[in-house]
């Protein structure tokens, strides 16, 4: 779990190996055993001398140990390497290595003999479990089981040492980063009060130098990223203005293009951990940049790399920078890249980001990974292409209704009453079926005191005749005919009472069903019939497409209920009238089905409808509609 390989060398680090006090070790570093060890240990200065002192409280207080070795993980090599050898660093180790990697595979201790009759024993040092930090190793006179027990007891309840000054060490670091990010947070948190990017660099950079104590500090911004990078000087702590051009602004930004350029921590004069940064520019900023004495230099970096560079400098010599400095640093760096840099970007100006765009995505297509966004880019050309140059039929497409060719009206022939309406639209109806009755009942009684007034007037005419009376039956005689003619109109209504339909065909409009015993008006519609098989369509152009329809043109009618059968028609009539409809200004265009009709479709149906006008292009089919709305727009803003 997380072991590092062993790797232990034939030679020993006596050259590297720091020497305690002169009381424990001479010249030669081997260290004596006597009662000096003890106040070595406890006095020890650094880490190497306590880990020695350690290594020798062991090997003097077990009489049978012959030889001491630490071994300590080193994760740069990614290897268990020797830090402590007593009492003579110069012996060779090479056959310590299998009792060593036995320890650290397995995390527990390890007793082994030797073919010279000795034992020994490796205790593993973890700071928790299935985390090996160290190895101790005693070589043991003998091979007794005791021995090798006292040994391990010894080194179990000593390893406390060892592992608590590993503890301290890692509290200190952790103390360290905690330090750290509190800082960077901090600084962090003024940039949510400045959304231009120029004010939110000032900010921070004064807020760096009164935090970290630095004389100066600045924050520059790569510009061009994808095309020819340079750095850009963005803002100056306490400086609220500077000139761009000056000497020593440019001496700044070569000094973080060099940062830049290796993105990699530079200083001048170098730290340790920065010793391999080349700081030709770094120095050069010292020698012309007035009373610089030290500058450090930082890279800004997002995911997609170094964004810019923050530097800071000092006029005094001491104290130098430290790495903990620059960890401090690298952690503002970490957490203010991606935020200046996404305020820059978004304070850009529109071309500015197209531009941006556009280099991404030519980098996605051209670039060397990515072959589904290079076939999708190769699909939409091709598309593109065949757009251009190819023609397809162009067709004006709109709402259509179906109409009836031929509507004829049901009308009231004179004022009266609904006896009867056995129909209601949606039936078919044959041509002189009753389809309806109004009520005759005042009619036959007209009907019947007309002809008893006939009866007695021509009793009277009778008599006058009879008595020779010529004046009186030609006055009769008219009043009879005046009768009759009364008579006749009574007939006729009394026919007409009974009301038929004019054609056979499909009731569209009327339903009196409701409506039986109410008074209607004479020439009131009652019903509208439809003749069939005589259908037309009302298609509703929109006024920016009536100008390609003309009488004569082929369409077709897709009607919502019988989407997959489509009628083909002509259109026999544009009218000029415009008519309202949803959003945009329409004329009815008319035209007849010229197809087989179904015998399911009813007048009232709803579709759509294309008229087919001519053979064009695709690309202009496609974007005609927008090239007329930019004409428009263009035409309405000119002056």
């Amino acid at each position: 779990g997380g072991q590092i390989a062993m790797s232990i060398s034939g030679r020993t680090s006596d050259g590297s190996t720091e020497k305690t006090s002169a009381t424990a070790a001479g010249d030669s570093g081997v260290v004596q055993l006597d009662g000096s060890v003890w106040s070595a240990f406890l006095n020890a200065k650094n880490e190497t001398a306590f880990q020695i002192g350690w290594l020798a409280v062991m090997v003097s207080k077990i009489d049978t140990a012959r030889m001491g070795v630490l071994l300590q993980a080193d994760p740069a090599a990614q290897a268990f390497v020797p830090v402590a050898v007593v009492p003579d660093p110069r012996r060779d180790l090479s056959h310590l290595k299998d009792v060593s990697e036995a320890a650290v595979t397995s995390g527990k201790p390890v007793a082994r003999p030797t073919d010279g009759g000795h034992t020994l024993v490796a205790y593993p040092i973890a700071l928790s479990p299935g985390i090996v930090r160290g190895v101790a190793i005693l070589e043991l006179a003998g091979q007794s089981k005791d021995t090798q027990k006292e040994a391990l007891r010894e080194l179990h309840w000593a390893a406390g040492w060892l592992a608590s000054k590993g503890w301290e060490e890692t509290a200190g670091t952790e103390t360290s980063k905690l330090r750290r990010s509190g800082i960077a947070i901090d600084i962090l948190a003024l940039t949510g009060e400045h959304p231009k990017p120029a004010a939110c660099a000032m900010a921070v950079v004064n807020e760096i130098h009164a935090k970290l104590g630095h004389d100066h500090v600045a924050i520059g911004m790569i510009v061009k990223r994808h095309t020819s990078p340079r750095i850009k000087l963005m803002a100056m702590s306490h400086a609220a203005w500077f000139k761009k051009r000056s000497s020593a602004a440019e001496l700044l930004e070569t000094a973080m293009e060099e940062a830049f350029d290796q993105n990699v921590p530079t200083a001048s004069p170098p730290l340790p951990s920065t010793a391999r940064a080349i700081s030709v520019a770094h120095e050069d900023l010292i020698k012309g940049g007035g009373r610089i004495s030290q500058v450090l230099s930082v890279p800004l970096a997002d995911e997609h790399g170094p964004v810019g560079v923050l530097t800071v400098e000092r006029r005094q010599a001491e104290p130098a920078f430290t790495d903990e400095q620059r960890f401090e640093l690298e952690a503002v760096a970490g957490l203010l890249g991606p935020v200046l840099e996404t305020k820059r970007r978004n304070h850009r100006w529109v071309a500015g980001r197209i531009v941006d765009t556009v280099i991404h995505a030519l980098g996605v297509v051209l670039g060397p990974r990515r072959l589904s966004w290079k076939l999708l880019a190769l699909a939409i050309a091709a598309f593109i292409t065949a757009a251009t140059l190819a023609t397809g039929t162009f067709r004006v497409q709109a709402d259509a209704v179906l109409r009836g060719d031929v509507q004829r009206a049901v009308t009231v022939p004179f004022a009266g009453f609904v006896a009867e309406a056995p129909f209601r639209a949606g039936e078919r109806v044959e041509a002189g079926q009753e389809i309806a009755r109004l009520d005759d009942a005042d009619l036959r009684l007209e009907l019947l005191r007309t002809r008893s007034e006939i009866d007695r007037l021509t009793v009277q005419s009778r008599n006058a005749l009879a008595n020779y009376e010529r004046a009186q039956v030609a006055a009769l005689e008219a009043q009879i005919e005046q009768a009759r003619a009364q008579a006749n109109l009574s007939q006729t209504q009394l026919d007409r009472t009974i009301i038929r339909a004019p054609v056979s065909g499909l009731i569209v409009q009327g339903d009196l069903s409701q409506r039986l015993g109410a008074p209607v008006q004479a020439g009131e519609v009652l019903f509208e019939i439809v003749p069939d098989d005589t259908y037309r369509a009302e298609v509703y152009v929109d006024e920016r497409d009536l100008r390609y329809v003309t009488v004569g043109q082929e369409a077709t009618l897709a009607l919502s209920g019988r989407p997959s059968d489509p009628i083909p028609m002509t259109v026999t009539r544009v009218t000029p009238v415009a008519e309202p409809r949803e959003g945009y200004n329409a004329f009815r265009v008319e035209a007849d089905l010229t197809g087989a009709v179904p015998g399911d479709i009813r007048p009232g149906m709803e579709g759509r409808a294309k008229v087919i006008i001519d053979e064009r292009k695709y690309a202009w089919i496609w974007t005609r509609r927008l090239v007329d709305w930019l004409r428009h727009t263009y035409w309405t803003w000119q002056p």
